[in-house]
């Protein structure tokens, strides 16, 4: 990664910084959007383009026509720029679906509602399956206090609350459908182990491990076996006389 020169001070940004004590603070607020976004679309692009491990710090700040120090005051580094992208792609997945998850109403089995809530998200996936496989890895092991780690946590966080939901619908005495959700079960305890299954099976395709292609139905399967168990209990044998 590259990194700004020690002492050196853009030309562009000496100019703007000369203006900052005449600027009225909706011009600086338009300036600061204006940079922040052009920053978002030149990274979402390269990385389109030519994948994550391809792309420089240096690339983004030329295609965003600001200095690389600029780069650096909207994204701390290149991960933090990959989670930029990828927190905007998850929000935009995900929004739709999750106001409809939470009637839950539909009779359906809780395996197809969630698949339901999901499929937007794995479509998106599929579009950059090795850029999702890092952007797994850094909500897993990414900087602690970056900005943007913290906001995909958030979204990862609304996504759990989401399955929950969902699953909470199957959970109430009246609740119609094929399947009901078996009485003292945690939703949101189930829905962090679907997440789980989720992030795994999103990182497995991205290293090539499994077609992105099988991703819909392998999940499926993997969700459905958490949801219905894999022990069954044996029935005791009378003790012998």
């Amino acid at each position: 990664m590259r990194v700004p020169d020690e002492g050196h001070t853009p030309v562009v940004d000496a100019a703007a910084d000369a203006t900052v004590g005449t600027a009225t603070p909706g011009r600086r607020e338009r300036n600061k959007r204006d940079k922040q976004s052009r920053i978002l679309a030149a990274a979402e692009d390269l990385f389109a383009d030519r994948g994550y491990a391809s792309v420089t710090t240096q690339d983004i700040a030329d295609r965003a026509d600001v200095a690389a120090g600029t780069l650096f005051r909207y994204a701390t580094s290149k991960p933090e720029l990959l989670l930029m992208v990828f927190n905007e792609e998850w929000r935009r997945a995900l929004n739709p679906s999750r106001r409809d998850a939470a009637a839950a109403d539909a009779p359906v089995t809780p395996t197809d509602a969630i698949m339901d809530l999901l499929l937007p998200l794995l479509r998106s996936a599929a579009r950059h399956p090795e850029n999702t496989a890092y952007y797994q890895r850094e909500i897993l092991c990414g900087e602690p206090t970056g900005a943007y780690r913290i906001e995909a946590l958030e979204l990862a966080d609304g996504l759990e609350a989401a399955i929950a939901t969902v699953l909470g619908g199957y959970g109430r005495p009246a609740a119609e459908g094929p399947e009901r959700l078996r009485p003292g079960v945690d939703p949101a305890l189930a829905a962090r182990s679907i997440f789980s299954l989720l992030n795994l099976a999103l990182i497995r395709c991205g290293l090539g491990r499994e077609p992105m292609e099988n991703l819909p139905d392998a999940l499926r399967s993997e969700i459905d076996l958490v949801l219905h168990g894999i022990v069954e209990r044996v029935p005791a044998h009378p003790a012998e006389a």
